[in-house]
């Protein structure tokens, strides 16, 4: 029984929904749990503001719901107030038909963990429940405003007894929804037995503001603390109360007034990871070496894995009472880490710092002026200085500079930097959280910000110190699980989002310009070359050429990874150990960084084979990079249309033993193509028919043949289109333009 969360959003409330779903988010709570229903004049405005979190939340327009006037908030007491109240008990009533468990909640409340798993457990007891308004009254006071309500005769009975006292009788004296409730009760006591009441200390009203301001200093041997679900910013009245009251409680996370002046502006997010040093000296120069910001201003949240030992009592001691150490169950990666710490976080500035860099002392007094002095911008990079003291440390200042520069250039787009980045908290509640892919999470966070137009800023004076790790072991881990999270990203993204993948991180180690050949497929190529060349005498020489450029792809992968990583263990020793010149090892470093690169791909290769086609189906250009079709370049665009190019010789992998037609739409993107300057070789088996229509589409026909594997090879030739070389690298090889493959089986 999976809850739904519903809320109701009148005009003039845009701003708070924005805070409670950024809240409902960052906590966990999946899209598609939460339903936004509106008034008709109200959803263009809603659907606006939900579509900046996310496309999955469902907005509701309901005629029956009231709507107000001039985008102007229903104040508390006032008739109108009354009639939304009202309404919103009825949309419960009739929400309740279809949704077996719904929890409802009103737009002032700010979301600090996921009580769905919670409240799921007391509907399994309880078919109501209620958060409760901290008065000494027993029966307690009820509140409309959070509630839970899971299907039943008892639930379904309360609230058309809600909805019996909803009349107005016009004098006056019309019953608000909290005191039917209490009227209701008092009638008939026995509704308590259906009535969970929800802990206050978990789900905390206005009057218990100051608990969530962290203001008291704990006493050492507590051995717990309070950790609410959520807190209801009711007991006061107007938005502008409302606003500070969130942001005092640190439950505001959106742009405008609602940020508290006296509260924490930044949340330094630290992990314990690869700290390279004494944890708690380094968490000291985010605390006490700060000078020029307030010390309430910046929060610093320390993150470490749940299974490891650390001096907790060291940590301790440098944090204050407003700061935070929690540990994080299995977490293997700093990025799972910094998720966590956001999580904790009560700023609307997200600083995520790698746990060896080094501050400088007005780091965070330089990122508050920044902030201040640039109220729209929502992302910001530190500026990264590196040792130059010792031979790795000088290698990578030179690295780090080069791909900084490589990141500036027009033709390329921005990348936080792993190292020290600033998130505006609403951003990182929106495009969020950091992916599960080692070192690859900041890149893939950084292609999600451009692609949503978020400019990445630099701090413009002040910085850090990047540590270096003096071994060289260190780059080479660090280099294989940035390759390693970028294939297993492209992997997790390939049906949701292939297509945003491979336009920033260009195609799979499949594909592209200069690909890297599993030897059974280079084996296939080479075949259907020579057998092509046998039968073409004209033009035996070119197919010759194109079969040799495939010798170095017939041996294993495992035989090219293994004489991989002996260089790499070879220019590892070299550079440290031996007294090369500064150019060779510049040189060396960088070979060895592809072959680190290139290794991993291998290895993931090996694993991940693409898929032969076996059914019949029609693959567009940009899915055609996920099946056994090989010799492809990367995804381009033609008047909006996406299109592959292929390499003169391409590798079609197709079920075995079928009479097979393949139909490849080229658009006529090659002109003056004709039947007779292609081959078409299936490796032992029959003749391939080739046919152009004049739409330009290129018809193969033939039958595969059967065999063990049930794996047939079709080899198609094209003749060679070569583009200018540029400063950068050589012109590729084309062969024909695919817009679409259809694959049809009889």
């Amino acid at each position: 029984m999976t809850p739904v969360v519903a809320m109701l959003c009148t005009r003039g409330m845009e701003e708070f929904l924005a805070n409670a779903l950024s809240g409902m988010l960052r906590a966990g709570i999946a899209p598609a749990q939460i339903i936004i229903a509106c008034p008709v004049d109200a959803e263009e405005a809603v659907r606006r503001v939900v579509g900046g979190h996310s496309p999955d939340i469902p907005v509701l327009p309901d005629a029956l719901l009231p709507s107000t006037q001039d985008d102007q908030y229903a104040a508390f007491g006032s008739r109108k107030f009354g009639d939304i109240s009202w309404a919103k008990i009825a949309l419960i009533r009739r929400l309740i038909e279809q949704h077996e468990h719904l929890v409802y909640a009103d737009l002032d409340i700010g979301w600090l963990r996921n009580p769905l798993p919670y409240l799921a457990e007391v509907a399994s007891q309880y078919p109501l429940a209620f958060q409760t308004e901290g008065q000494p009254l027993f029966p307690p006071v009820l509140c409309c405003g959070f509630m839970s309500v899971r299907r039943s005769e008892r639930s379904i009975a309360f609230l058309d007894a809600l909805l019996v006292r909803s009349g107005d009788p016009g004098d006056g004296s019309r019953f608000d929804d909290q005191d039917a409730c209490k009227l209701i009760i008092a009638h008939d006591p026995t509704w308590l037995k259906d009535i969970y009441l929800l802990p206050e200390a978990l789900f905390v009203n206005g009057l218990s503001f100051r608990t969530m301001r962290h203001e008291l200093t704990p006493i050492d041997a507590m051995e717990g603390e309070l950790r609410p679900f959520l807190f209801h910013a009711n007991w006061t009245i107007g938005l502008d109360n409302k606003k500070k009251l969130l942001a005092m409680a640190h439950c505001w996370s959106v742009d405008g007034p609602g940020e508290a002046e006296d509260g924490p502006l930044i949340s330094v997010l630290y992990p314990i990871f690869d700290v390279r040093g004494d944890a708690a000296d380094l968490v000291g120069q985010w605390i006490e070496r700060q000078h020029g910001i307030a010390a309430h201003r910046f929060q610093v949240i320390v993150a470490a894995p749940a299974e490891i030992p650390i001096d907790e009592a060291s940590l301790r001691n440098v944090l204050r009472s407003f700061d935070t150490l929690i540990r994080v169950p299995h977490a293997r990666q700093d990025t799972e880490l910094w998720n966590a710490a956001a999580g904790a976080a009560k700023a609307p500035w997200l600083l995520f710092v790698e746990a060896h860099g080094w501050p400088d002392s007005d780091a965070l007094a330089a990122l508050a002026q920044w902030i201040a002095a640039n109220p729209d911008k929502r992302a910001c990079n530190f500026r990264i200085r590196n040792p130059d003291s010792y031979r790795i440390a000088r290698l990578m200042k030179r690295w780090f500079t080069q791909m900084h520069q490589d990141w500036a250039q027009p033709t390329s787009w921005q990348r936080l930097h792993r190292t020290a980045f600033a998130l505006r908290r609403d951003v990182f509640d929106r495009l969020g959280p950091i992916g599960p892919f080692g070192q690859f999470g900041p890149p893939l966070l950084s292609a999600r910000l451009h692609q949503h137009g978020i400019e990445i800023s630099t701090l413009p004076t002040s910085g850090l110190v990047h540590e270096d790790a003096a071994d060289f072991s260190v780059h080479i881990e660090d280099t294989t699980d940035h390759a390693r999270g970028e294939l297993a990203a492209r992997a997790a993204l390939a049906d949701a989002d292939a297509e945003f993948f491979e336009s920033y991180f260009g195609p799979s180690p499949f594909h592209g310009a200069r690909p890297i050949l599993p030897a059974a497929a280079a084996w296939k190529l080479f075949r259907g070359l020579r057998t092509a060349a046998s039968r073409e005498e004209r033009d035996a020489g070119r197919l010759r050429a194109l079969a040799r450029r495939l010798v170095p792809s017939l041996l294993p992968l495992w035989l090219r990874r293994t004489w991989l990583l002996a260089r790499i263990r070879l220019d590892a020793f070299l550079i440290m150990r031996v007294p090369v010149s500064k150019a060779w090892a510049w040189k060396a470093f960088i070979a060895s960084h592809d072959h680190i690169v290139c290794a991993e791909q291998m290895r993931w290769m090996r694993d991940n084979p693409l898929p032969p086609v076996r059914a019949t189906r029609a693959i567009p250009a940009p899915e055609l990079a996920r099946h056994a079709i090989i010799g492809l370049h990367a995804l381009e665009y033609a008047d909006a249309t996406a299109l592959r190019w292929s390499h003169p010789a391409c590798l079609l992998r197709l079920a075995a033993g079928r009479r097979t037609t393949v139909r490849i739409d080229t658009r006529n993107l090659r002109p003056g193509l004709a039947v007779g300057q292609l081959r078409a070789v299936m490796i032992g088996g029959k003749d391939v028919a080739i046919d152009i229509t004049p739409s330009g589409e290129v018809v193969l026909q033939t039958e595969t043949p059967s065999n063990s594997s049930g794996i047939a090879d079709l080899v198609l030739i094209a003749p060679e289109l070569v583009e200018p070389d540029t400063a950068d690298q050589p012109g590729r090889r084309l062969g024909l333009p695919l817009v679409e493959v259809r694959i049809e089986f009889a």
